[in-house]
């Protein structure tokens, strides 16, 4: 069966690791086409087992694709034909198996999405999927469908899939208490992953916020201990009540990141969502915490340690990891954060 999963932008080489890292040795894999926000692949295994994916935000059984799509009506046509040519039986097989539950008349919805210039409206690619599986039996619900169909035209290429996900795969949950502009999950995981995680890690998170980074890092597996610390409460508090009872060993600070109460030399990953300008609001306070953080992460990072550190002021992050002569960037990646271009950096020891 031919599937996609969707992924913020920037993640894509990270989903296709993961795929890769997950199944690739089952021998049910085969990864086919790595496009902006979207892996497209064939699997052979239970799907269900696709939706654990954590960089993934959504996954989606590929109904047809169509990777030359005009600008003409025509090819509207050609989309139509083929879902009223089309077997469901696997199809079907594939959706019980993810844990959709479907019947011979199956109620569904259609969301359709269009970029680049057409000689047709997104509303007359609904309209000729909708009427296509109207006239195959099912019929239009506008609310509790059993199936979501999308029907997307980007560029040349044409899809119409089944959303197998439910619309919070991209969340996790863990996630009970949320602050303002928390972290997503996706994105957290995989800073995580750029850090190597270690069985043996002491993994510090010094402004840990709702604790999204430290839960991705306690959900890959073993490590030695996790700290976590905020000079927010409320962020505090909404850690406790996201960890529970929990993963352990982890511990929680009430503290000033640019002075760490931890020795020298004794953290082995830091991975940290850094306050961006807009959350700040003032450039010089920007650049004074940046600087502290900085300083103070260095120290308490062993020599073979490393960081992942996500920021959108490029520019500043930049002019301040120069100052410190002991750090260099050895990756950076550009991702989109709630909209806004950001870059995670992975900074080491020179």
């Amino acid at each position: 069966m031919l599937y996609s999963i969707i992924v913020s932008a920037g993640l894509e080489t990270i989903a296709r690791e993961e795929l890769s890292e997950r199944f690739a040795d089952t021998g049910h894999l085969k990864i086919l086409e790595r496009k902006p926000q979207r892996i497209l692949f064939q699997y052979t295994g239970n799907p269900r087992e696709l939706l654990s994916l954590r960089t993934a935000e959504h996954l989606f059984l590929v109904l047809k694709r169509m990777p030359k799509m005009t600008r003409s009506r025509s090819s509207l046509a050609a989309l139509s034909g083929s879902l009223s040519r089309m077997g469901f039986k696997e199809v079907f097989a594939c959706c019980r198996q993810a844990g959709i539950s479907v019947r011979r008349r199956v109620p569904f919805r259609v969301t359709s999405r269009l970029s680049g210039k057409r000689n047709f409206r997104r509303l007359d690619l609904q309209r000729v999927i909708e009427r296509a599986l109207s006239e195959r039996g099912w019929y239009l619900a506008s609310s509790n469908a059993a199936l979501d169909v999308w029907a997307e035209v980007h560029g040349d290429d044409g899809y119409i899939s089944l959303k197998l996900s439910a619309n919070d795969m991209a969340q996790r949950p863990y996630k009970q208490a949320h602050i303002p502009a928390s972290l997503k999950p996706t994105l957290a995981y995989s800073m995580v992953r750029l850090s190597r995680p270690h069985p043996d890690d002491v993994f510090l998170d010094a402004m840990c916020g709702a604790g999204t980074i430290l839960l991705e890092r306690a959900f890959i597996g073993r490590y030695r201990y996790l700290i976590g610390g905020d000079v927010s409460t409320e962020a505090l508090d909404a850690t406790v009540t996201n960890f529970g009872r929990k993963h352990q060993p982890r511990q929680f600070f009430h503290w000033d990141a640019r002075t760490l109460p931890l020795r020298s030399n004794t953290v082995d990953k830091i991975v940290c969502n850094l306050p961006f300008g807009e959350t700040i609001g003032n450039v010089p306070q920007l650049t004074n915490l940046y600087r502290h953080c900085l300083k103070e992460y260095a120290r308490v990072l062993n020599p073979r340690g490393r960081m992942v550190l996500l920021t959108s002021q490029d520019t500043l992050f930049n002019s301040e990891l120069k100052q410190r002569r002991s750090l260099r960037t050895t990756q950076q990646l550009t991702v989109d954060v709630r909209g806004m271009r950001a870059k995670m950096y992975v900074v080491r020891f020179a």
